[in-house]
């Protein structure tokens, strides 16, 4: 289905892109993508929302590609890069049965894109909104009208508070690969007490953003 494009400016550079996909094969697949456009340039992946924020607060990039089902949550990753990096611009993919645009766009997704469409098509749109525009669907802008209409329409609700810091982010990533309390520590030069006060943090935010996201945390 064709999309509706709405324009806000254009880039004369290559359109630095981070890449954040759950899935190994899928994320190995759009990175060499992105590596071969010559409208983009990659400039990192990463495996979970937390690795995501965390890269992205370094790397500053243009456009961050979420997947909708990251572990620690793509949307709240999205709130969050939103809050911090209002020049970094969303785009989330999405499995084809799910219906969470409005809470994608509510998070600041510029483009909500199914992982069934060909890869040239995810590939324009991230181009599309790294140059400032917007990217939907005419069935999604009705979708998203007929939200405006009916406010009591149930949808997803995403949790925009309490969220995490830039530096609970961080511990939040080092936990997801393995390290223990003590390296997190000496890597981001904290004392031990200070790490603990960080995850009872992460632990209690992300349980009462969503309870399923708290596990990875234990």
């Amino acid at each position: 289905m064709d999309a509706e494009v709405i324009a806000d400016g254009d880039h004369g550079r290559p359109i630095g892109v981070l890449l954040a996909e759950s899935h190994d094969p899928g994320r190995e697949r759009l990175c060499e993508a992105i590596r071969l456009d010559p409208r983009l340039e990659l400039l990192a992946c990463a495996p979970d929302a937390a690795a995501a924020v965390a890269r992205a607060l370094e790397l500053l990039p243009d456009v961050l590609v979420l997947d909708s089902v990251l572990p620690q949550g793509a949307l709240t990753a999205a709130l969050e890069i939103r809050a911090r990096l209002p020049r970094t611009h969303l785009v989330v993919t999405h499995e084809a049965a799910e219906d969470d645009l409005v809470a994608a766009i509510t998070a600041g997704a510029s483009a909500y894109v199914a992982r069934a469409d060909d890869t040239e098509r995810l590939l324009q749109a991230v181009a599309d909104v790294g140059a400032g525009e917007i990217v939907l669907t005419r069935a999604q802008i009705a979708c998203l009208v007929e939200a405006v209409r009916d406010p009591a329409r149930p949808r997803r609700r995403v949790a925009t508070d309490p969220a995490l810091t830039a530096r609970e982010w961080q511990v939040g990533a080092l936990l997801r690969d393995g390290h223990t309390r003590r390296e997190i520590a000496e890597q981001l030069f904290l004392s031990p007490v200070t790490v603990r006060s960080h995850v009872r943090s992460i632990r209690r935010k992300l349980a009462a953003a969503d309870e399923e996201r708290s596990p990875i945390y234990r």
